[in-house]
């Protein structure tokens, strides 16, 4: 058994290293880490040049702005706000990912708050502790700005609600379940697959207060007045996002509905990716949490079911949170499934239900070493290949990129291209929307465009200096005449690119690992 002096040592070294993770770590796992929260907000709070995505559309916006600005909105408002009072040159990109990263640090917090109220025995609480804190999930996923990691706290923060619920007096009960309406609803507009896991909870709450109310009558006395919070807390969400996007309350915007109603279409899914039904159980599921944990799923599942059935436990655990979470996980990962398109991201949620499920049958207590060692291997592995290795090297490129720009002559015009790289997020360039429309400062990513294109673009003409960012394994698939005027500004390392793992293995293991950054030689001509 692990003693409480060392499990203090270990999971503060944890929270270590998830800091770490959170503030260093440039890895990159997908755009929407950026495009659904930061860059909107900066563009909103800074003024900086920002790509607003299809899910900002003002015609038909999926994405509700409240989550976004109650999370990486508010701390970066507060740093303008002191920088225009104390300082002169402003939130500096390097300050705003470490703010965004930093928010989302803290708010990560509140999954292990939620695991503590869960398991009530200490040992098994402390050892799920450990179990969720070394898991890369916490490392990556959670520490960025996805939608889902926010959708994944108020998973946690619901079922530590449920447990208030369920441990109190009918008359105390009233101020949790209004909590409980708040973040349901916060959850819906966050993202409406929240419906997905919290339902199971919903059911339970319903059930549960029903029971011990006793009388129809009294058990709606109890639960109309959440609800009625519910009722103003979306409404407060409909005026906000109605304002934001519309300016006025004349056309009323439901992100929700829009959001279900672009999903719910498999011409726009086809535009994402489509993959096989069965991607999220045997692979996903796998990759996020590790095929051992997996397999303690499956056993606490069947103690569970055992338990359920003796008559002689009737605890919290036993009795209303294993179906629960057991419920969640079938729900999720079947309406899931149904969907063609499938990404990791979407069951990030399933982690703490899953680790409590398991650390409550008490099973971590006799997994023995090998499998802290096998488990702690495999998280690391993944937590350096996303938080660290992959793509990494194209948020370094705009901070690097922003001090070239800042410091450039008065009127010198610059041409950025991107080159088979991740979108580069422009609000990490820092550079002003002004800027970019009187064209003293053109950024253009190419993303996957062909050779004939990214030549086609290097002939715009009227720019002082280009430019151009790419992995230096595709600056070596150029032909000569591209190459021999391209000089190396910097070499920005780790940069693993898996999209073109064959030109990166051609390259050799330090260059095919590294972004260049590039300058054109003004001589050459391509047209």
């Amino acid at each position: 058994m692990i003693s409480t002096r060392t499990f203090k040592w270990i999971y503060a070294g944890l929270w270590i290293l998830r800091t770490c993770f959170a503030l260093f770590g440039t890895g990159y796992i997908h755009p929407d880490e950026h495009m659904q929260n930061g860059e909107v907000t900066s563009g909103d709070l800074l003024a900086y040049h920002t790509v607003r995505t299809w899910e900002w559309s003002t015609a038909c916006p999926v994405r509700s702005i409240v989550p976004a600005f109650a999370t990486t909105g508010i701390p970066v408002w507060f740093a303008e706000f002191l920088s225009k009072k104390y300082l002169t040159w402003g939130v500096q990109p390097v300050l705003l990912f470490r703010l965004e990263r930093f928010a989302f640090l803290v708010i990560s917090g509140l999954i292990d708050y939620s695991l503590t109220s869960l398991v009530p025995r200490p040992r098994n609480r402390l050892l799920g502790l450990l179990l969720l804190a070394s898991s890369h999930v916490m490392n990556t996923f959670q520490v960025r700005p996805f939608s889902n990691s926010i959708e994944a706290v108020l998973v946690g923060l619901s079922l530590a609600l449920l447990r208030k619920i369920n441990s109190v007096k009918a008359l105390d009960k009233r101020y949790y379940l209004h909590l409980l309406a708040i973040t349901f609803v916060t959850g819906i507009f966050t993202r409406p697959t929240f419906l997905i896991f919290g339902a199971p909870i919903a059911y339970q709450v319903a059930l549960g207060t029903f029971t011990r109310a006793g009388t129809a009558a009294r058990w709606l006395r109890l639960v109309v007045p959440p609800l009625s919070t519910s009722a103003a807390a979306c409404t407060a969400f409909l005026v906000a996002d109605t304002l934001y996007f519309r300016g006025a309350l004349d056309d009323l915007v439901v992100t929700p509905f829009n959001f279900l109603k672009y999903n719910f279409s498999s011409h726009n899914l086809a535009g994402h990716g489509l993959h096989p039904r069965w991607l999220h159980v045997f692979v996903n599921l796998p990759m996020l949490f590790g095929p051992w944990v997996l397999w303690l799923g499956v056993r606490a599942i069947v103690d569970c079911a055992i338990s359920f059935n003796e008559k002689n436990d009737k605890s919290f655990e036993v009795n209303v949170l294993c179906p629960t979470i057991i419920q969640m996980i079938i729900l999720s990962l079947t309406v899931l499934s149904v969907q063609p398109h499938q990404e990791p991201r979407f069951l990030v949620p399933l982690l703490l239900p899953i680790i409590v499920l398991i650390a409550n049958t008490g099973r971590l207590a006799h997994v023995g070493k090998a499998f802290w060692v096998s488990c702690s291997i495999f998280n690391l592995v993944l937590a350096v290949l996303f938080g660290v290795l992959h793509q990494g090297g194209v948020v370094p490129s705009l901070f690097h990129l922003h001090s070239v720009v800042a410091n450039a002559s008065l009127g010198t015009r610059t041409n950025i291209v991107y080159w088979k790289t991740y979108m580069p997020p422009p609000h990490f360039l820092g550079v002003r929307e002004q800027d970019i429309s009187s064209g003293m400062i053109s950024f253009v990513d190419l993303a996957g465009a062909s050779q004939h294109d990214f030549t086609v673009s290097l002939s715009a003409g009227g720019y002082d200096r280009t430019f151009i960012v790419t992995p230096v394994a595709m600056q070596h698939t150029l032909p000569p005449a591209i190459t021999d005027c391209m000089e190396l500004d910097k070499s920005i390392f780790p940069h693993l690119d898996l999209d073109h793992i064959s030109e990166s293995v051609d390259t050799g293991l330090l260059d095919g690992l590294r972004l260049g950054v590039y300058i054109l030689s003004p001589a050459c001509d391509f047209v």
